[in-house]
């Protein structure tokens, strides 16, 4: 079987909606990268998937797709000056598939976590194994900023912990957390794609019964209180939530964050500290990681 692999660029702000009329039509896959080697443009709402300024989107669509009709819906979506350098071409199913599995190898973190894709086999003699998929829209551990998460998490001891994982994408973290010993997980999304995706990966991987997977606004003052918080988003949101945070994570619980370019760190820590003692960055390439433990005393005005 062969299939047809369109390739095209746009803007940022058209990514969404074509994504979207791309898996309407069948999509088998929707990959994102950049055009050029531009820095990552601007901050996207919280847990939205970072973006350049100019964007290649690629997708894989069956052979016999009426290509006439899917490209007149394309251009009246966006509109005609914004979709350049479309074309197709056409690949054999032995290319696109073994393209995939090439990409997508298993990945091992602290020698205790594995995050291997259902047509691979993970290394021996790691204990914990998350079965996990490249899907449309979320990722597998690749990102520099979902590695750092997941080198942090598989050398903590998670046993009896209570863990919040804010902006879930697939769930990798969340289910990673409960493979590592967490007692209650919940996993937090505003995207209710990414809280369908956690759901089927947590079914596949029999996690389902100590995660609880909510909507922000499902959260609720003062119900949920956690051992530790993970949020690998982006800045803005990442200040936007920092009170909101600080109420979550019980005094001397946890903090990781990432999503952050290097530069942005500063400007992080300095909101943090009202509330952790955080430590110095991590960083992988160009990306950083902070940690942090909840200050244990607060005083009248939420702040500690």
């Amino acid at each position: 079987m062969a299939w047809l692999q369109l390739t095209l660029e746009t803007g940022k702000d058209h990514i969404a909606e074509l994504a979207d009329l791309l898996e309407v039509y069948g999509a088998h896959s929707v990959s994102l990268s950049a055009q050029s080697d531009e820095t990552l443009f601007s901050e996207p709402g919280a847990n939205e998937q970072p973006l350049w300024q100019r964007t290649r989107l690629s997708a894989i669509l069956d052979e016999d797709i009426d290509l006439d009709t899917l490209l007149v819906c394309l251009i009246h979506r966006a509109g005609n000056s914004a979709i350049v350098n479309a074309h197709i071409k056409k690949i054999g199913e032995r290319d696109w598939v073994q393209s995939c599995q090439e990409a997508h190898g298993p990945r091992v973190y602290a020698n205790r976590l594995c995050v291997c894709p259902s047509w691979s086999s993970p290394p021996a003699n790691i204990p914990h194994i998350l079965t996990l998929d490249p899907g449309l829209v979320f990722g597998t551990g690749s990102h520099a900023t979902t590695s750092l998460c997941l080198e942090w998490l598989a050398s903590q001891d998670l046993r009896g912990q209570r863990l919040l994982d804010y902006g879930c994408g697939s769930g990798i973290l969340a289910l990673s957390a409960l493979l590592l010993g967490a007692e209650q997980v919940y996993a937090v999304d505003v995207d209710s794609r990414a809280l369908t995706v956690t759901r089927q990966n947590a079914e596949k991987n029999g996690l389902e019964s100590r995660l609880q997977i909510l909507h922000p606004g499902k959260l609720g003052a003062g119900k949920v209180e956690v051992d530790v918080l993970v949020a690998n988003i982006l800045l803005n949101p990442l200040i936007q939530l920092a009170a909101s945070f600080a109420d979550l994570v019980s005094p001397g619980g946890q903090l990781l964050l990432s999503g952050l370019l290097a530069q942005q760190t500063g400007e992080c820590l300095g909101v943090y500290r009202d509330w952790f003692n955080m430590q110095a960055p991590v960083f992988h390439d160009e990306w950083a990681m902070l940690e942090g433990r909840r200050i244990q005393t607060k005083n009248l005005t939420g702040k500690s």
